[in-house]
């Protein structure tokens, strides 16, 4: 099992060179890379190493050069003379009286070159793979945690379903006294054909009946608990089944509002609103 959850932090270092990758909730894959000018080059290789380990996530690359210690500025300075010496000469030819200055020159921008900065790249390479790595182990530790709690959940779950169909049965057993005293309650002493009463009886049970979707629940629950046991990629699987165990307890609880089904079909949609929850946050 490889699960993963989306969030997690790793960082690597070679050669002088730091790399780090923060990764937290996305629909989808979105990789943000922060690089300077002169590894621009390599992005496209960066993003294909991210998404061989990753699917989901929004994952922020950032890099930090320690053998550098600020941007080095050329200045071609006979180019800017020349461009100095052809400005006083055309104003003296023009007769302008306004001085020539930096401010002139600065705004002269070939005149500047910044500098390439080498870079160790095989350093650089194993600082991003000693990240990324990193963060697909802390990834993987955070993703069995969140199993590990979702399937005692879902255990959960399907204890309380086994409840629910206790109680069904007790329900189905008193369907008649609690359909006569109704009946005596509307009609007085009013003599009830019995055969009737049966016919009556029979009728609200089948509409009570809640085996079917007692069934589908824990056919459901023993699906889910396999996909998080047995699969590497649980997101929209396990979102859609989760969506289909709460619409049959909204079913159940509809056909049979007693207490004590009630109370259990209130703690179950609460087991899995959080499995909802932490279903968002993996892979």
């Amino acid at each position: 099992m490889n699960i993963q959850s989306m969030t997690g932090y790793g960082m690597g270092e070679a050669g002088g060179l730091k790399v780090e990758v923060r990764s937290t909730n996305h629909k989808g894959l979105h990789i943000q890379v922060n690089l300077p000018s002169y590894l621009y080059y390599y992005e496209p290789e960066i993003r294909n190493l991210v998404k061989e380990r990753f699917h989901r996530g929004y994952i922020e690359i950032f890099f930090s050069n320690q053998n550098i210690d600020g941007t080095k500025l050329k200045i071609n300075k006979t180019l800017a003379k020349g461009y100095y010496e052809a400005l006083v000469s055309l104003k003296q030819e023009l007769s302008i009286t306004e001085e020539i200055g930096l401010n002139v020159l600065a705004q002269q921008r070939d005149i500047f070159t910044v500098e390439e900065t080498e870079v160790d790249i095989p350093a650089f390479r194993q600082a991003l793979e000693a990240a990324l790595d990193d963060l697909k182990k802390m990834r993987l530790k955070e993703g069995k945690n969140l199993v590990d709690d979702i399937v005692l959940r879902i255990h959960s779950l399907d204890n309380s379903i086994s409840q629910i169909e206790d109680n069904r049965m007790e329900f189905v057993m008193n369907a008649k006294a609690v359909f006569a005293e109704k009946l005596k309650s509307l009609i007085g002493n009013i003599l009830i054909d019995d055969s009737r009463l049966m016919q009556e009886v029979a009728i609200l049970v089948e509409r009570s009946d809640i085996t079917e979707e007692i069934v589908r629940t824990k056919s459901h629950l023993k699906h889910m608990e396999d996909v998080f046991l047995k699969s590497d990629v649980v997101g929209k699987k396990a979102g859609f089944l989760v969506q289909e165990v709460h619409r049959e307890l909204n079913t159940i609880g509809s056909k049979a509002p007693g207490i004590e089904i009630s109370s259990l079909l209130v703690e179950m949609k609460y087991e899995i609103e959080k499995i909802r929850e932490q279903i968002q946050n993996l892979q």
